[in-house]
């Protein structure tokens, strides 16, 4: 027993990638996630549109929550109205639209009542975070209107009370004027001059104080998501998520299966380069992958109800750059594993970080700026937001021409590596 333990000790110490995931993978995935998981959005966008809103913008930067508030400005100025927030919204250029509505431009009414605001409810936990926030606004305005009436009422009892003893003092002299008329008129002399009547002290005014809204329906709309369901944002998502495991997991068994079973060397003497190998054993998981999204975006949709508002066909380019990336990084896995053992090892590797670090469920925004790069970096991150934004926002290319460079950026990266590594693994007939 002492030999065999002795013997895998020795072969651990000879294939250092799995010692390397054995030891230093879970302190790396501990760092990371462990910052990572937060749920709470402390800082969002937020754009203020309307005639009256630059006044508003400064009002609400002077309160208490003003450091979650991002202001941005918009770069086209449009009528300032509901149809102008959703375009915003749409085009991801905030998180929360504030319209400073014209009708109720005075200044005595309550905060509620004078602006608008519309959340993009396709992200989330944003939303819930800015629903939070501009009800903590509104309360405050509410309680500062509240504490200037009281102040008000507390200035009317002192100088009520100050009235008061002003009137008991002149009484308290009229008793004493009388008694010394009286002592007058027996003596025969003038009545002395009566004493000045005291001045009324004026009350003052009460400001016109609205009842602060306690109902964040009454001004709050979310856009896109209006019951806030969590099934709405995570679907789009786990499409992505599903066609990663297809692409990534399944597709990197495939070269080391080749390896295995001794016909890497076959392929190797056939007159065919690299790339045309490598698009021939991706082809048939790139159909089964298009079969299952298909299948998941229909389910979802028919399952929980979630709309499908923008274009299909923007959806389908972005899947199938999407599926280039996977497929590409699923074959590079294969080439540079030795087994099958570690082609799975290296394929979760690459899988989880993107289940955690891409949004799908800890927001970016609430991500520190270190990790928040390393979800930039990942694939899952930029089709998740073109699925949102196309089937929820009803997003079109304008806006998500950006996540889609990316995505086709990454793909030609990663196939370009695939290639190399697929003529190095031909030429030396396996990893090394």
């Amino acid at each position: 027993m002492r030999a065999i333990i002795m013997k895998e000790f020795r072969e651990l110490a000879r294939d250092r990638r799995t010692l390397a995931m054995l030891v230093a993978l879970p302190v790396l995935l501990l760092i990371i996630f462990g910052y990572a998981a937060n749920f709470a959005v402390d800082r969002f966008a937020v754009a203020v549109i309307g005639p009256s809103a630059p006044a508003l913008q400064s009002e609400l930067a002077d309160t208490t929550a003003a450091d979650s508030l991002e202001f941005v400005h918009p770069e086209t100025a449009g009528a300032g109205d509901r149809a102008e927030a959703l375009e915003l919204l749409r085009r991801g250029a905030a998180d929360a639209v504030v319209v400073a509505r014209s009708d109720a431009a005075d200044e005595n009414a309550a905060l509620a009542d004078r602006m608008r605001v519309s959340l993009d409810g396709s992200s989330l936990f944003t939303a819930q975070s800015a629903q939070g926030v501009f009800m903590q606004i509104v309360a405050e305005d509410g309680q500062d209107r509240l504490a200037e009436v009281r102040a008000t009422a507390e200035q009317a009892r002192a100088d009520a009370s100050a009235a008061q003893e002003d009137f008991t003092r002149f009484g308290e002299e009229i008793a004493a004027y009388g008694a010394r008329v009286q002592a007058a008129l027996a003596s025969g002399e003038a009545p002395p001059a009566p004493p000045s009547t005291p001045t009324p002290t004026a009350l003052p005014e009460f400001p016109d104080v609205a009842t602060p809204s306690t109902d964040p329906d009454a001004f709050i709309t979310v856009e896109f998501n209006p019951d806030l369901k969590t099934s709405w944002v995570m679907v789009p998502g786990l499409i992505g998520l599903i066609l990663l495991f297809i692409g990534a997991l399944i597709t990197s068994i495939g070269l080391v299966r080749e390896r295995e079973t001794g016909t890497l060397e076959q392929l190797a003497v056939m007159p065919l380069r690299p790339a045309a190998i490598i698009f021939g054993k991706i082809a048939p998981y790139f159909l089964l992958a298009l079969l299952d999204m298909a299948a998941v975006t229909a389910l979802g949709v028919w399952l929980f109800g979630i709309p499908f508002v923008g274009s299909l066909a923007l959806f389908t380019l972005a899947a199938l750059v999407f599926l280039f990336v996977v497929l590409g990084a699923g074959v590079f896995i294969s080439s540079v594993s030795q087994s099958t053992g570690q082609a799975i090892q290296l394929a979760i590797l690459f899988v989880v970080p993107q289940v955690l670090l891409s949004g799908l469920i800890f927001p970016l925004e609430a991500m520190p700026i270190g990790v928040r790069w390393i979800g930039y970096a990942l694939p899952l991150t930029w089709f998740r937001e073109i699925s949102q934004g196309v089937m929820l926002r009803g997003a079109g290319l304008d806006t998500l021409w950006f996540p889609l460079t990316v995505l086709a950026g990454m793909a030609v990266l990663v196939f370009g590596a695939a290639t190399l590594r697929m003529r190095h693994a031909l030429t030396h007939g396996g990893a090394r």
